[in-house]
């Protein structure tokens, strides 16, 4: 039974508060997966406790049960499948290959419809305003990371990249400020160590945008902007591609807060770019 037909089952039990909370959560599914209980509550006319006891009401238990819950019964609802484009290549739809595909890109439409537009235009503009942007990955997102990283530094000065066996971990922890903005992907189930990072930063005032495969994670008592990829049924190559398309328009968020700034920084970047290789070819000539 999905947490939709369970509420209509249960809403006459329900207290008056709790109907009040009930009636929000189906009216507005994608407002209670981007915010926590007490802006639930008042957004719903009710108190943080009352959003709480609804939970248990419904026997989950707690607030970000109910949001999983909410998360899976959308993405359940096949909304990507409206979406399709009116014509697929036969050769493609027939093959594994293509198949594979059409999952990708059904699973990236159904994620549009769950992330919270606030959420990106708030999170876009702490990228664009901050001093500096730090970007902490755990291992599984390795590459990830790196690519995040060496993108944003082809449109903007004071990017690095949080590595947790560097040297220098600790000097870059304590470089912080509340004028830093640090972007989280969390994807594994228990790193203390992304976990302590993250605590740190948040009692520095760091901007935390949090970006992980399960509202369970343990970031997302930390992070300003919390945004989750996927359910708790996706694997990691199924979210994969989803993270790439999403943190590619994170950017070109951030980039229309000043487009002609960031197209002039790449500009004079690749030119650089392009100096350094041309003396490294020029010093390869000379060695030989």
């Amino acid at each position: 039974m999905s947490i939709h037909e369970d509420i209509k089952k249960r809403f006459v039990r329900l207290s008056k508060g709790q109907r009040k909370v009930a009636q929000f959560v189906m009216d507005n599914p994608t407002t209670v997966i981007a915010n926590g209980a007490a802006e639930v509550g008042r957004l719903a006319n009710v108190s943080e406790s009352t959003v709480i006891r609804f939970c248990y009401a419904m026997d989950l238990s707690g607030y970000v049960e109910l949001q999983e819950e909410i998360r899976g019964y959308i993405m359940s609802q096949d909304v990507g499948a409206n979406l399709q484009p009116a014509y697929t290549a036969k050769k493609l739809t027939n093959s594994s290959f293509g198949k594979v595909m059409q999952r990708d890109s059904q699973n990236i439409q159904e994620t549009i419809q769950l992330i919270n537009d606030q959420q990106i235009q708030k999170s876009s503009k702490w990228m664009h305003e901050a001093d500096n942007i730090y970007i902490l990955g755990t291992r599984h997102n390795a590459s990830v990371t790196n690519w995040l990283s060496n993108t944003l530094k082809t449109l903007r000065s004071n990017i690095k990249q949080l590595r947790l066996d560097s040297e220098d971990l600790v000097n870059q922890i304590n470089s912080m400020s509340e004028h830093t903005t640090l972007i989280v992907l969390s994807f594994d189930k228990q790193i203390m160590d992304i976990k302590t990072i993250v605590e740190i930063a948040k009692v520095k005032k760091v901007k935390i945008i949090g970006i992980t495969g399960s509202a369970f994670s343990p970031i997302r008592e930390y992070a300003n902007a919390l945004f989750t990829l996927g359910t708790k049924n996706h694997s990691s190559l199924e979210i994969a591609p989803v993270l790439i398309s999403f943190l590619h328009a994170l950017i070109e968020e951030m980039m229309s807060q000043d487009k002609g700034r960031y197209e002039k920084y790449q500009q004079s970047y690749e030119q650089v770019e392009s100096n350094v290789l041309f003396l490294d070819a020029i010093r390869e000539k000379q060695v030989f």
